[in-house]
Formats: C-alpha cells, sequence, structure tokens
C-alpha cells in the first residue's frame, strides 16, 4: 500500500512538472520576436535553460517511478516463488527417496522417513508403499536410477522466474500499423517510438522521393539510417543515397532533357556543363538548358517564369531559388530544401526589419479558424470580437514549435472529410489541431514533418 501511495505521488509530481513545461512555453510564445541567428535574448536563454532543468527533474522522476514499481513487483511475485521453489525441491526429494527405495527396500530404515519439520505445514503423508510398487511394475521400462536426473530447487527456481518474465512481457506495438511487434523485429527510435521494420524500411523510401519527409525523422529527432539499412536491398540503399545527396546540395543542377530530369551529383560536373549518367544528356551549368557551344545567355523561359512571380507577388528562395506561393499564413516561410526566409523581402529569416504578419492574412487566418471552431454560426458582433482576440492570439503564436499540444478533432467533420494543412490530404476518421496556434495536421505530419 505504501509503495502504491509513493507511485500516485510520483505521478503527482511529473503533472507538475508537465504543467511547468507549457508554462514555459506560453511564456515564450508570448516574448516572441526576431534576433539574429547564434544570439538570441537573455530571456530566450533563461527559457531554455529552465527547460532544460525541468526535463532533466522529469526524467528523474520517471526513473524512480519505474524502480518503485519494480520494487512492487518483486515484492508481491517473492512468495510465489518461493513456495513454487520448495515444492518443486520436495518433489524432488521424494523421487530421490524412491528410487533409493526401489535400490534398496532397507533404505528407510536405515535413513529414517522425512521427519515432521522437514514438512510444510499441510502437506500430505507420502504413502511409500504404492511408490514402491509403482517403481517396481515400470523398473524394465526405467533407465538406470544414476542416470536420471531429478529436478532441483535452484533449477526449478530458474524455470518459474523465466516463466513469470515471459508472462509480464507484452508485445511492443508499431507507432505506424499499430500491430504487435516481436522483441528481434522492433526498432525504438531517439524520442521512444517504436516501429516495424517493414514501416520503418517503407518510411525511408518514401523520404527518398519525398523531400519534405527527408531527412527522415520522428518527433524532430533524426532516424538513423543504420537501424533499417541492413533490410534495404542494394538498389534501395542506392536509391536512398542519391536523394540524400539530392536533397542535401546546395546548388542542385538537374538533367536538361525532360524526359529525364534526374539530379546530376558534384562528381558529374565541370565548370561549364554537367553530363547526366542516366541518359547521357549535357545540361549547361549556366542556364540549366541543354549544353551549347560559346557564351552562354540568361535562360528565357527561366527569366518568364521570375517575372510572372514578382507580377503575382511569389518569391524565391534564396537557398535553392525556388519559387514560393503564400496564400495564407504569416511571413515566415519554410522551403522544402530546408531554408527559412521572410516572405516579404525574400531575406534568410530573422535578418530582416519586416513584421510577422500581413494585416489581410492575418484578418483572413482569423475569421478562417474562428469559422471553423464554432459550434453554431455566431452573431455578427461576437464574431467580430473572436476574429480581433484570434488575430492577437496568432501574433502571439506564429513560431509555435508544435511540440505535444496537439488534439484530436473528429466531431464536425467536413463532408469532404477533414484536410491536413501540411500536406493537403483530406481525411476522414480525424484531424490533430495545435492547442496553441490551431494548425491542423495528420498523424503522418505530426509525427515526420513537423
Amino acid at each position: 500500500m505504501a509503495c502504491t501511495d509513493q507511485l500516485i505521488l510520483l505521478d503527482d509530481h511529473q503533472f507538475a512538472l508537465q504543467l511547468q513545461l507549457q508554462e514555459i512555453d506560453t511564456q515564450r510564445q508570448s516574448h516572441s520576436g526576431k534576433w539574429a541567428e547564434g544570439s538570441p535574448p537573455d530571456y530566450e536563454l533563461a527559457f531554455e535553460n529552465f527547460e532544460a532543468e525541468v526535463n532533466k527533474a522529469i526524467r528523474l522522476v520517471q526513473d524512480i517511478r519505474l524502480a518503485h514499481s519494480v520494487a512492487e513487483a518483486v515484492d508481491s511475485d517473492a512468495a510465489i516463488i518461493a513456495q513454487l521453489a520448495v515444492e518443486e525441491e520436495g518433489a524432488a526429494n521424494d523421487r530421490e527417496m524412491a528410487l533409493s527405495f526401489a535400490q534398496d527396500p532397507e533404505y528407510v530404515s536405515k535413513h529414517g522417513r522425512a521427519s515432521a519439520g522437514d514438512r510444510q505445514p499441510g502437506a500430505e503423508s507420502v504413502d511409500w508403499n504404492g511408490i514402491l510398487l509403482a517403481v517396481n511394475q515400470s523398473s524394465e521400462a526405467r533407465s538406470p536410477p544414476s542416470t536420471v536426473a531429478g529436478p532441483s530447487g535452484r533449477g526449478a527456481y530458474r524455470r518459474t522466474e523465466a516463466a513469470l518474465e515471459t508472462v509480464s512481457q507484452t508485445p511492443d506495438m508499431c507507432s505506424i500499423c499499430k500491430d504487435p511487434v516481436p522483441g528481434n523485429g522492433a526498432v525504438r527510435v531517439e524520442c521512444g517510438d517504436i516501429y516495424c521494420r517493414p514501416c520503418l524500411k517503407d518510411f525511408f523510401l518514401r523520404a527518398a522521393k519525398d523531400e519534405s519527409l527527408f531527412p527522415p525523422r520522428c518527433h524532430r529527432n533524426i532516424i538513423d539510417f543504420s537501424l533499417i539499412r541492413s533490410d534495404m536491398s542494394i538498389e534501395e540503399i542506392n536509391t536512398y543515397k542519391e536523394a540524400e545527396m539530392e536533397y542535401t546540395s546546395t546548388n542542385r543542377v538537374y538533367c536538361a532533357s525532360p524526359q529525364c530530369a534526374k539530379h546530376i551529383p558534384v562528381a558529374q560536373r565541370t565548370t561549364d556543363k554537367a553530363s547526366c549518367e542516366a541518359c547521357g544528356t549535357e545540361t549547361c551549368m549556366h542556364c540549366k538548358a541543354p549544353y551549347h557551344e560559346g557564351i552562354c545567355l540568361a535562360d528565357e523561359g527561366r527569366q518568364s517564369i521570375i517575372k510572372l512571380g514578382a507580377e503575382l507577388g511569389w518569391q524565391a528562395c534564396f537557398a535553392c531559388g525556388e519559387m514560393v506561393n503564400r496564400y495564407v499564413g504569416c511571413d515566415h516561410m519554410t522551403c522544402r530544401c530546408g531554408a527559412q526566409f521572410c516572405y516579404r523581402c525574400g531575406v534568410k529569416w530573422k535578418n530582416c526589419p519586416c513584421s510577422d504578419w500581413d494585416a489581410g492574412l492575418l484578418n483572413q487566418r482569423a475569421r478562417e479558424l474562428v469559422d471553423r471552431e464554432a459550434d453554431r454560426p455566431l452573431v455578427p458582433a461576437v464574431r467580430r470580437m473572436r476574429v480581433e482576440e484570434m488575430e492577437r492570439e496568432l501574433i502571439a503564436t506564429h513560431e509555435c514549435s508544435h511540440q505535444n499540444k496537439f488534439t484530436r478533432l473528429n466531431a464536425g467533420r467536413p463532408h469532404d472529410g477533414f484536410r491536413c494543412e501540411i500536406c493537403g490530404a483530406r481525411h476522414r476518421k480525424f484531424i490533430l489541431c495545435c492547442k496553441l496556434c490551431h494548425l491542423t495536421a495528420c498523424n503522418d505530419c505530426r509525427m515526420h514533418r513537423l
């Protein structure tokens, strides 16, 4: 009972520490702003240090709770294990005496029977005549007693302990397919999630085709490729490594042939041209068109796209040059290549004096969220007030980290399903919603993209 009370107290401590983490994040969101990379303000450093201390305390409480749980299990099972060991040892002694009696009928008179003090209270008396009769009847079908090994008390204890351990073990469950996974088929990643090997392999192959999933990660922790490499074929390993070279390249060049369009690694490039090993096409390093002799002129097609983007308000990524169209949300943009920049001026994020929101898009997003979360149509005055409150909330949480703050929505589903605002996929059963910034995401994006 005392151990159970202690476990309840430890749960209360852990819950209190979790509340402190939420309070830290709330305070951090209220102090959000811009600063030069590598030079955070003092309050941000204080938040980071305090958060690290709280996480350290949570891990300590979890370790203590685990120790108490183990102690309670050992204490509750010790009596059962000891009783089983005693019964097994008694049976072994009885069998040894019966075998000895079969060889020497005077064994009992010479050595005496087991005394009452040697037996457990309530143990039944042994019918030695019955034992002797059974041994004599089966002596011809029996191996010599000297070669028969009777069970020992220590062996019985080990077998009982192993049996209890097997019963207490429960199979792990894959985080993707939710199927039980045997111990030798489970892969535990850094965040603690469990994957079966087929699902983890499929995830790595998906990441090789979808840059938004690269590098493969779970809850923002990168998954080591060595965990699943042995399960892949040579072709699959090469496919993943080629994608890794492409996605980590700072100056990407693709084959100019529309039928190929494969990434050309640095080893196959010179100053003026890049040679595609897949189809043999040579690509100009300057205009990215098919290679040509003489001075390279600017690619007219590329320039026309840039001109159109400027007219429509698009912005080019400073890292890879891809055009990005923002139709909703704040000015903080993250390109699929991983670069973060300000949509308004195109400069690397936190290196410009621009504000975080366009006023029109802020109001549009606030109205969308108020209407989505309302149980019924609101009267104009109430709706206007809630929109103003939502605008202030969005300004405070526009750089939300989305860590452990999602709630599951499965009521009020639109006729075409819930929409993930990360990948755009529709889901009919449920969607996850961030409690701070109201972003909706499917479980796949929450685990592997955010």
